[in-house]
């Protein structure tokens, strides 16, 4: 390993990460980095991120995707097989295309109804995070679930402070317990209605309550169906937002980019893939490996932390051509190979509502405001595993 000048909360890594990525494949593609609060290795080769991700058997989730050792039992990003596979199984049916297909409505409804809101504001402009992207998918997620959220932005909060507290020692309780609270009560309405005989309401968060989860029939343990509900409100929150905010701030940072779209809304989709692969909402996860290994010609000691670096994988040379360039002429089947939702057994379940959110939203503003340009500075998210704007001013004529 080469000592170079990176470590996961650096300010010039959190400000650029691609340029600290790049800098870690050509140096030091194995970084090991000691501070107070935790020990890593930084996974960067694009072979070995692969690897990792492919060999469950060797790198667990069950110590959890951050930086420091945790446990949860019920979130599917701290398990392995044989519990993850039956969990996987479990949860697959409320994900699969038709059952996401059938929120396109709800979440084409909302995106309009921001836009009118946006355009009666008459203000001519707006910060497009706060104002679009953090609505959006906060929204279709729980149109899949079935369930109503109405103080979004205490939401968003709690699954800020959950987030960051996978880097962060001082941040994440006050997030945990709040959705934690929000999950148990909805839960246990729904095995009160369903015990009743009543009507439930329909969506993953009713079949997460009452759904047969073992061989006898019965339901997902209680603290494992809170964990899980709020492990997916959290993952549909954040990384759809990022996806919007990303996407947009890219396209508009080159007007010719945007140009295109308008001119060829078609190519929103592309405009996903694109978004995705180069800047991933989540730059890489933990795994631990559960005996002693090699990755790229360096020892990892048994029961070690390491960070994978999706984001890394997404920028190879061998992959994509000229990858350090945002294009909208990349063909999709290429552009499909990244690692924005993972591989391998844990790929993102939430992956197509995702992409589905956030193809509506982008042709959405398309339609509606082409003439949308940046109108100030951006700025980042807190998060260091997280990568997308929480502050994106725009304005149109």
């Amino acid at each position: 390993m080469t000592d170079i000048d990176y470590s996961l909360t650096a300010p010039h890594v959190l400000d650029d990460p691609a340029a600290a990525h790049r800098d870690l494949r050509a140096k030091c593609p194995v970084h090991f980095e000691q501070t107070a609060e935790y020990s890593l290795f930084t996974v960067a080769s694009p072979t070995d991120v692969v690897s990792i991700l492919q060999d469950p058997g060797v790198w667990s989730n069950a110590k959890g995707p951050g930086v420091k050792k945790s446990s949860s039992v019920g979130d599917v990003q701290h398990d392995d097989p044989p519990v993850h596979t039956h969990r996987r199984r479990f949860l697959r049916d409320p994900f699969l295309p038709s059952a996401v297909n059938r929120t396109a409505p709800a979440i084409r409804e909302l995106a309009e109804a921001l836009a009118d809101d946006l355009r009666a504001s008459g203000r001519g402009g707006c910060e497009l995070n706060h104002d679009y992207a953090l609505a959006l998918p906060v929204a279709s997620f729980c149109a899949l679930l079935g369930v109503d959220i109405a103080d979004r932005e205490q939401f968003s909060r709690w699954a800020d402070d959950m987030v960051a507290g996978m880097a962060y020692q001082d941040r994440g309780r006050d997030g945990r317990l709040g959705i934690g609270r929000f999950a148990r009560e909805q839960i246990e309405l729904r095995r009160s209605l369903h015990a009743r005989g009543e009507e439930l309401p329909d969506g993953f968060l009713s079949y997460v309550a009452t759904a047969p989860y073992d061989d006898d029939g019965g339901v997902l343990p209680i603290d494992e169906a809170v964990n899980t509900v709020s492990q997916f409100l959290v993952a549909g929150h954040e990384t759809t937002t990022s996806l919007i905010t990303n996407l947009m701030w890219r396209v508009l940072e080159t007007p010719s980019l945007w140009a295109q779209l308008v001119a060829d809304p078609s190519l929103v989709e592309v405009a996903v893939e694109e978004s995705l692969r180069f800047d991933p909402p989540v730059l890489g996860l933990c795994r631990t490996n559960n005996v002693a290994t090699e990755v790229g010609g360096v020892e990892i000691p048994e029961d070690s932390k390491v960070m994978v670096l999706y984001a890394s994988a997404n920028r190879d040379p061998a992959l994509f051509t000229n990858p350090d360039e945002f294009r909208l002429n990349r063909p999709l089947t290429d552009l499909k190979k990244h690692l924005a939702f993972s591989w391998g057994i844990h790929y993102c379940l939430g992956a197509g509502l995702a992409r589905l959110s956030g193809r509506i939203a982008v042709e959405t503003l398309v339609s509606r405001f082409p003439t949308m340009r940046l109108a100030g500075d951006t700025k980042r998210l807190d998060a260091p595993f997280l990568w997308g704007r929480k502050v994106l001013p725009v304005a149109w004529d």
